[in-house]
């Protein structure tokens, strides 16, 4: 422990000599894109960037097994630029570059960062490129945007951009999103996710990854407080396909998220029909969440229960394990990313507090159990199997505990987090294999300029 302590040290002390930029603007905001911290070079055009650095301690993930990854110890770093050119008023053109790289820290590692695609290393390369054409009226519009771009929908659990991962996601296509009147919005999109090739230009060429090989298409509706008082409502349905191998999935949801002064809370339903790898597709998931802020105490404290379908057939002709896509896993499902939206029971609390200015402490805890122990695998954050099906194994998978300090330098647009989680491991992974519990440290600084 106390050489742990020592790598965090030099590792907080080195970033930041190396992060700060000698001009940054005074906006508080760290947003990727936030225009409010970019430099005006003319009326019509703007430019920007970030730098970020993660450094990561990973301990016992692959709980105690002997192999080379159990233990994995690495620098990250995230270089981005971009420029908006405001052609006129109604058309835009937005570039970013990044370079993103992965760096052996005080130990050897195994990680392969010459694979496509790849979540560690992105050398200099085209991240997002897209013209917008915009129309607009008294509260209706629309925009069409054309190219390499983000989508991050609803609350990220099936869709989202990724941006804990070194070289996040981005997809090819074309999106228009119509303003239908004040309270209504309508997202219509065609598109193909990009796989990373770290050394080259990215491209759509054939990967081992189904999710990289698919087009990805989908119709999203929201209404804010129309239908509901204080109600978000949100409809949508996407669909993934890749002819080669049979995926045609179709999710249904629906989503509602509630807030009226002290109290929130949400639920999010998602039915899968189609087929997968040939086989028909009948999977479904679930989120119900809650919410209260203690205003006196600066405190937020929630809870959350997420279930996702396994299969209880892996040889009949239905396919039954949830198909997860492209979420924002890491936020929801723990932070040391063992689990997925696929064949699983989740149970989180977690509490934030605004312990001093600029200071913000998250503690959270997760409970995990899988849904179909002997019949389907337990799937990681990335959709990998982490463990196969196990038959007689015990539902429960074990615990995880996150702490996370974050801070908001005055002035400039800095962030620096802290993190701490430990997994105890439960009667599955005893059951199945190595059983020792793991841990995972992180540092992080961010600058946008």
């Amino acid at each position: 422990m106390p050489i742990k302590i020592l790598r965090i040290s030099i590792a907080i002390i080195a970033m930041c000599l190396t992060m700060f930029p000698s001009s940054v603007n005074a906006s508080s905001s760290t947003q990727q894109t936030n225009q409010d911290s970019w430099q005006q070079l003319s009326p019509s055009l703007r430019i920007g960037g970030s730098a970020r650095y993660r450094y990561e301690n990973k301990e016992n993930f692959q709980f105690g097994a002997p192999t080379a990854s159990n233990n994995q110890d690495y620098w990250l770093q995230q270089l981005r630029l971009h420029m908006l050119w405001q052609a006129s008023s109604n058309m835009s053109l937005f570039l970013e570059a990044q370079d993103s790289r992965i760096f052996q820290a005080f130990s050897g590692h195994v990680i392969n960062n010459r694979k496509t695609p790849n979540i560690f290393e992105d050398h200099l390369d085209i991240h997002q490129a897209y013209l917008d054409i915009t129309t607009h009226g008294s509260d209706e519009g629309s925009r069409i945007r054309i190219g390499r771009q983000k989508f991050n929908l609803g609350a990220l659990r099936m869709v989202a951009s990724l941006e804990w991962v070194n070289t996040a996601r981005v997809w090819d296509g074309i999106r228009m999103t119509s303003q239908l009147d004040k309270y209504q919005t309508l997202d219509v999109f065609s598109s193909r996710l990009v796989p990373v090739n770290p050394t080259g230009l990215n491209n759509h060429e054939t990967t081992k990854s189904r999710l990289f090989n698919s087009n990805f298409h989908g119709i999203y509706y929201t209404n804010k407080k129309q239908l509901l008082a204080h109600t978000q409502l949100e409809l949508y349905v996407l669909l993934r396909e890749e002819a080669a191998i049979g995926d045609r999935v179709f999710t249904w949801g629906s989503r509602a998220a509630y807030k009226k002064n002290a109290w929130d809370a949400d639920y999010e339903v998602m039915l899968q029909t189609g087929s997968y790898g040939n086989r028909t597709q009948r999977a479904y998931a679930l989120h119900v969440g809650a919410g209260y802020t203690f205003n006196t105490m600066q405190t937020y404290l929630s809870t959350a229960y997420n279930f996702a379908s396994g299969d209880s057939n892996a040889s009949d002709n239905t396919h039954q394990t949830f198909d997860n896509q492209y979420p924002l896993n890491h936020a929801y499902y723990g932070y040391m990313d063992f689990f997925s939206l696929q064949n699983m029971h989740n149970i989180e609390v977690v509490t934030q507090n605004n312990i001093a200015q600029s200071w913000k402490l998250r503690m959270a805890w997760q409970g995990f159990w899988l849904a179909k122990p002997s019949t389907d695998a337990w799937y990681n954050a990335g959709a990998g199997v982490t463990r196969a099906a196990s038959a007689g194994a015990s539902h429960k998978v074990g615990d995880e505990i996150d702490i996370t300090l974050k801070h908001t330098f005055p002035n400039i647009s800095s962030t620096m987090y802290l993190g701490y989680s430990h997994f105890f491991t439960g009667a599955y992974i005893a059951q199945t294999g190595s059983s020792k519990d793991a841990d995972f440290v992180f540092t992080q600084l961010k600058a946008v300029f």
